[in-house]
């Protein structure tokens, strides 16, 4: 599964479905989570964080660049190093307190998702999304293989490198989970025998009709490390599809929840043996309370 997006509607119908399956794991390509904030808090919010963006870079040029992320610059207006008008002030704090309520709201619903996994009696494995905050390893530490060691189920290894570089809205950058090239590339090298790759991004010409270019990194990796398995999503657009020169099979799920009003959701169940051979097995969708099954 991949984007539910905090959608639980959709999200137990489909895990009634894994539920009564037989398979070992369940694994989520990222952004379990959606927007913490409505349309009015979203507006308010993104108009105090260009006044923040502005702010900061004020503060990268009167300290001569040693103040150069917004977390550091944020430690700095804590610090009261800066004498701002009363308006802006009361700005910055109430932008400090969203982010506050918005990081409080992300836990929440991680602890509602922990609930169902535990429930489930299933193996789970994950990466974060682009809309996934970094609170995420405080609650689902256990599950989130973001740029760490790897899992091996059944003697089949999986390691995962999540995030992406699109900027939601709704959450600032030090909070959202972004997507290094280099470092996925460097991590996957690590662990060349993997035959499982569990990202968010999709390896560049693997995107299906989503909008968003994929990652050249995480192609190369293809072609260096000879995957069996790359398990995508970010795209909200369904894909299995096999990358010739390697044999490996990328496998986009799609949204599983409905996001900004849009379509219910899709989910794959895919096969892989011990000999790490794949062979997808059945594609779902939802439809309100009916699920349709699709056989590839």
């Amino acid at each position: 599964m991949s984007d539910i997006h905090g959608d639980f509607e959709t999200f137990d119908k489909a895990l009634k479905v894994v539920k009564q399956s037989d398979a070992d794991v369940l694994t989520i390509s990222g952004d379990i989570l959606g927007s913490m904030l409505n349309e009015e808090e979203t507006e308010s919010f993104m108009k105090k964080l260009y006044l923040m963006r502005n702010l900061g870079e004020q503060v990268y040029h009167q300290t001569n660049g040693k103040i150069n992320t917004f977390k550091e610059f944020k430690k700095f207006l804590k610090s009261d190093n800066l004498e701002l008008p009363y308006d802006v002030k009361s700005d910055v704090e109430k932008y400090l307190q969203f982010e506050e309520s918005i990081k409080e709201r992300q836990i929440l619903q991680y602890n509602e998702f922990k609930e169902r996994f535990n429930d489930l009696e299933k193996k789970i494995v994950l990466v974060p999304g682009n809309w996934d905050g970094s609170c995420i390893d405080s609650v689902l530490h256990k599950e989130n293989i973001h740029n760490k060691g790897s899992k091996n189920i059944n003697g089949i290894e999986i390691v995962g490198y999540g995030g992406s570089n699109l900027m939601p809205q709704g959450l600032s950058e030090d909070a959202m989970t972004e997507f290094d090239g280099d470092e996925a590339f460097s991590h996957f090298s690590n662990y060349e025998d993997a035959e499982v790759i569990l990202t968010h991004e999709c390896p560049r010409g693997f995107e299906g009709n989503g909008y968003f270019k994929g990652e050249y990194s995480l192609l190369a990796n293809i072609y260096k490390n000879t995957p069996s398995l790359v398990l995508c999503g970010h795209t909200h657009s369904p894909l299995i599809a096999e990358e010739k020169k390697s044999g490996t099979i990328i496998a986009n799920p799609g949204n599983l929840g409905r996001y900004n009003g849009g379509n219910f959701g899709t989910f794959l169940e895919i096969n892989i043996d011990e000999n790490a051979f794949v062979k997808p097995e059945t594609f779902y969708q939802l439809n309100g309370n009916d699920v349709k099954m699709q056989k590839l």
